[in-house]
């Protein structure tokens, strides 16, 4: 298993690879195609972790309901004022 500094995996998650990449490249003195490929190969590899983060298929739908209901009850609020004034 590859095993990257801290600094670059905290980026790799958050979804900067260029970050991740421009860090390897300052901590171990890489080149460009070098410091691509060690991310790539890291995010290869762990690739089955982030995707069994959530225990449910559906962890997530809580706030997809919530943005649902902020854009009906805005477009309710809209037809409301566009008709009642």
């Amino acid at each position: 298993m590859l095993v990257l500094e801290p600094e670059v995996i905290a980026a790799i998650e958050s979804g900067n690879k260029v970050v991740a990449i421009k860090k390897l490249r300052e901590i171990r003195g890489l080149g460009l195609k070098e410091s691509k490929e060690l991310i790539d190969l890291y995010s290869a590899q762990n690739k089955h972790k982030k995707s069994s983060d959530s225990s449910h298929p559906d962890a997530n739908s809580g706030s997809d309901v919530k943005i649902v209901f902020v854009i009906v009850v805005g477009a309710i609020c809209y037809f409301i004022y566009k008709f009642a004034f």
